[in-house]
């Protein structure tokens, strides 16, 4: 490989960015506890994943978790929620590396009537 590409590449790599935010995502809120069903109408299951074992190694930990929140925020969004009560989140490469390599989230989404 040419060094110049190389370096292109690590430099690429290291400045890896969190998922962004789509516009009109802002107003989903993440929560770790089952919404009141009586607010709330249940739109289906969603998980969302950022970080990976190359990617992962040049992202800080709040980046991942940003970009995986993210994720699931915008998913969200496009079924029509505004709550995603996450059931379990987790590293699926926690046995392969003492870092934060990669976030996955499972959740549940609604849209649920007076949200603060």
């Amino acid at each position: 490989m040419n060094i110049k590409l190389f370096i292109l590449s690590l430099i690429m790599i290291s400045s890896a960015c969190a998922i962004p935010l789509q516009e009109g995502a802002e107003i989903v809120q993440l929560i770790y506890q089952a919404p009141r069903p009586e607010h709330c109408q249940f739109l289906g299951q969603a998980s969302a994943s950022d970080g990976g074992m190359v990617s992962g190694e040049f992202m800080s930990d709040a980046k991942i978790h940003a970009g995986t929140a993210n994720q699931m925020k915008n998913l969200a969004f496009a079924m029509g929620g505004n709550l995603v009560f996450i059931k379990k989140q987790f590293n699926k490469n926690k046995n392969l590396t003492v870092n934060k390599t990669n976030q996955t989230m499972i959740g549940f989404v609604y849209h649920c009537n007076n949200l603060p």
